[in-house]
């Protein structure tokens, strides 16, 4: 079991964090494209090696990424389904789902119904800080890259929210 420590930076136009070890050590790097279509996140291993992708698909009515990780033979698919309470997301390819409160950014992700990661949002922080703990090793970079997606598309929610209150 791993855990590992995501912190956003408070302002960064292009996406730019990293996701440091239970030890503060720089376990991944994210750096996302800036004023680039489609908008993607390439993901950095601790000796900066591209390790995965995610893409923004475009038009689509509800976002969907597609995550490619080096150690993984298919694509991953992350859709972000219909629903009007709380926020739910389908992942298609090797029998990965989500389970939980994602709204909160509090939840499991499964794999063949065995949990292999764990996401809990660290409240009264300046920006959005997550505590992630993989249980399954082999999905370390699949687990991380997911919780980006996941966030990602959290705040682009809260700027259309705090765009169309002005």
């Amino acid at each position: 079991m791993t855990h590992f420590l995501m912190k956003q930076k408070l302002f960064s136009l292009k996406g730019v964090f990293e996701v440091t070890d239970e030890y503060g050590n720089s376990a991944y790097s994210v750096v996302g494209s800036w004023l680039k279509v489609p908008k993607y996140f390439d993901v950095f291993d601790g000796h900066k090696k591209g390790v995965a992708r995610l893409t923004h698909k475009l038009w689509t009515i509800l976002p969907q990424f597609y995550l490619t990780v080096d150690d993984l033979p298919e694509e991953i698919v992350i859709k972000k389904q219909l629903t009007f309470f709380r926020p739910k997301y389908h992942i298609d390819g090797l029998g990965i789902t989500v389970d939980g409160n994602i709204l909160d950014m509090n939840f499991a992700i499964l794999k063949d119904e065995q949990v292999i990661g764990r996401v809990d949002q660290r409240w009264l922080k300046m920006t959005s800080t997550y505590d992630i703990t993989v249980i399954e090793e082999s999905m370390t970079t699949t687990v991380v890259a997911l919780v980006i997606a996941i966030d990602y598309i959290k705040s682009q929610r809260r700027a259309g929210a705090a765009t169309s209150v002005n």
